[in-house]
């Protein structure tokens, strides 16, 4: 049966003729392709059982054989395998509606059965998540090809399977490109379940933890209490050990077995606990031992029963384990958000989801006009609302979800992804150049800037230009585009905000030159252009032009050479006397300083003491890097500077007059760097 998929994205609401729309994303859809290769003696009819959620199509050497798109039905096709090598191929498409990931296979013939499993060691089944082109991969040997890797445990729900039996044993398989699950309530990181933790790590036995069958470690009989240990690299949450025997028929595996061993777990390498055993065993071909999850970063597997005549050969140790990947990273398809071949302004994006504590999920994004040359990704955004800063407008957008985890029982979850774009735009084309591209950190030096404009018949105008700046700016000369004036020139220790006294409308170059100093190894001067519209603004881009006199590429950043002075600097209070009594004069004070040679953000504790050494009030300063937090020009919120204090303490009630001491103390791998300054509070 067919199921038409749902679209994966929505207008939520037209919000006026120049913002289009907000757009909902709250499904994600992936393609992943698996590959099983296994031997049949001699020529044979088979009956092919399989489901996938959502929808597959399935291929028996090279041939098209079968395809559904309803998961709750297993579809029993009737097929013909050849003597030698078959190749089972699958494409399955996942429409992330929480159903489960992966697939579920049964191949029987008059003697043999082929299984979705994940711990086969000669047939092994295998996924990859790029785009297959042509025919190719339904039969090449895909185990010598690059981006083919082994399954693991998928899931789904196999109650509600029609038309399964489920007597075999076959389990749920799934690959998970980037890492990535989008089969259950919302996007997440994939389980580790059915995933061999010991894959080619160090061990003292390497040849049973390469996943080969041809790789053996041989027991003697008199070699009892030897053992196999590995090596995890890290911590994990581990929760079963399989053993394979080597061979290639019963007799060779009844030949080969261990008759007993005891699985041990360690974080140390040297006290070991016992987390299972296994004796008088009698599924001589495969073994495991399931036990209670327990973190451990070695593992060891003890021979504790031998044949007292013959050798026991092992072929392959695996070890899985629990919880989720410490990362991933989910890429989207292009969007054109509804609006196809349509140039769009991406103003901002908001999402929904989990994110616990030690944990993070950080977003980023790029544009692009043909879907083939794109801009760079965005810096990572960590905060579930924030301006999109790309280079627009676009006709397509993409975005990228980085996840990670500290701990492996727990992980942070997307449910939905919200973008506000724009049909309409300022200007049709905005790039800033700035030089000199080089200068030292700490010390003052001269810029000239470069905005250059581009209109179009409908673009709404520029009303108003935001610079970003490095600190406070002494600008020195302003060449203006031809026919505008300046109404009102606002400079704050992290932007120039200049505002026009009519639209900018006609194509044409703004040029500033200023003093400031860089803070940071790099610094970017990002403009943005605002229309009328309040909510309409553009990005600039970086202009990547080539110098017409030295052939040098043009850029908006610069670049730290060097460093000079102080990390920290400039601390005062601004007012230093203020009276925090309700009247809206004079009622609060702003913790001012300068950092410097910060360049990736850090938390910077400002704290308030009083005479007594007491600690009354501890600001939330966020995450902050090299830059000058001062007060706020006139109209400006003063509350969100990072200095902000209303005379208030951490539990909300306002502090007795007096002088109190501020501190603020940044943290950094160098060292800790402190200054000291005084606020009074006076009624």
């Amino acid at each position: 049966m067919k199921v038409i998929p749902p679209v994966v994205g929505l207008v939520l609401a037209v919000l006026s003729p120049a913002v289009a729309a907000e757009w909902q994303i709250a499904q994600w859809d992936q393609i992943v392709y698996y590959r099983l290769t296994f031997n049949v003696a001699e020529a044979t009819p088979a009956a092919l059982s399989l489901t996938a959620v959502n929808e597959y199509e399935v291929f028996l050497n090279g041939d098209a054989v079968g395809s559904d798109g309803d998961w709750t039905t297993v579809e029993e096709l009737a097929v013909e395998l050849q003597g030698g090598d078959n190749h089972l191929a699958v494409r399955v498409e996942n429409w992330g509606q929480g159903n489960g990931s992966g697939l579920i296979v049964e191949v029987v013939a008059s003697e043999q059965v082929w299984l979705s499993t994940t711990s086969g060691l000669q047939e092994v089944w295998r996924w990859n998540g790029d785009p297959q082109q042509g025919t190719d991969w339904l039969t090449a040997d895909v185990s010598e090809i690059a981006g083919w890797t082994t399954v693991q445990r998928g899931w789904l729900e196999r109650h509600r399977l029609s038309g399964w039996d489920d007597t075999l044993g076959a389990e749920v398989i799934a690959g998970y490109p980037g890492g990535i699950d989008v089969g259950g309530d919302g996007l997440s990181l994939r389980t580790v379940e059915g995933e061999n933790l010991a894959l080619s790590q160090s061990a003292n036995r390497p040849e049973v933890f390469d996943g080969q069958a041809e790789s053996v470690w041989t027991i003697e009989p008199d070699e009892l209490n030897s053992f196999a240990r590995v090596d995890l690299g890290i911590q994990r949450l581990l929760g079963e050990v399989r053993v394979f025997t080597a061979g290639t028929n019963a007799e060779e595996f009844a030949a080969n077995t261990l008759q007993g061993y005891a699985v041990e777990v360690s974080n140390d390498g040297f006290q070991w606990r016992e987390v299972g055993a296994i004796r008088g065993i009698a599924d001589f071909a495969q073994t495991a031992v399931a036990f209670e999850p327990i973190f451990g970063r070695f593992l060891r597997v003890v021979a504790i029963e031998l044949d007292p005549l013959r050798r026991a050969r092992i072929a392959d140790i695996q070890v899985t384990g629990q919880g989720v990947a410490p990362a991933g990273t989910f890429t989207s398809a292009p969007l054109d958000l509804g609006l196809p071949g349509q140039r769009k302004l991406y103003d901002h994006f908001r999402w929904t989801g989990q994110r616990p504590a030690g944990t993070a999920l950080n977003m980023q994004f790029r544009t692009s006009n043909d879907g083939i040359s794109w801009s760079d990704w965005s810096p990572e955004s960590g905060t579930s609302e924030a301006a999109l800063q790309v280079p627009e407008p676009r006709d397509l957008l993409q975005y990228r979800v980085n996840f990670s985890t500290d701990f492996e029982d727990v992980g942070p979850r997307l449910d939905s992804l919200i973008i506000a774009f724009a049909e309409q735009t300022p200007a049709s084309a905005a790039r800033v150049r700035v030089e000199p591209n080089r200068g030292v950190v700490g010390r003052e030096a001269e810029f000239v800037y470069h905005l250059e404009v581009e209109f179009d018949e409908g673009d709404l105008g520029v009303e108003r230009i935001r610079i970003d700046m490095p600190s406070l700016a002494e600008v020195t000369e302003i060449v203006l585009p031809p026919g505008m004036g300046i109404a009102r020139t606002t400079i704050s220790g992290d932007a120039l905000e200049l505002v026009w006294t009519d639209l900018w409308r006609q194509s044409g170059q703004l040029q500033l030159r200023f003093r400031a100093r860089l803070l940071t190894n790099q610094f970017t001067f990002s403009t943005r252009l605002f229309s009328p519209e309040a909510a309409i603004s553009l990005d600039a881009e970086e202009d990547t032009a080539s110098d017409p006199d030295t052939g040098v590429a043009y850029s908006w950043n610069v670049r730290a050479l060097d460093a000079f002075g102080p990390i920290l600097d400039q601390v005062r209070t601004n007012p230093p006397v203020f009276t925090p009594n309700g009247d809206n004069i004079n009622d609060h004070t702003i913790v001012e300083f300068v950092l410097s040679r910060i360049s990736v953000p850090q938390e910077i504790d400002v704290d308030i003491f009083d005479l007594g050494g007491r600690l009354v009030r501890q600001l939330d300063t966020g995450l902050l890097r090299g830059g000058q937090y001062v007060r706020p020009p006139a109209g400006g919120d003063p509350a969100l500077s990072p200095g902000f204090w209303d005379g208030r303490d951490d539990d909300g009630t306002l502090v007795v007059p007096g002088l109190y001491l501020v501190r603020v103390r940044a943290q950094l791998d160098q060292g800790d760097k402190t200054a000291l300054c005084s606020v009074a509070v006076v009624y």
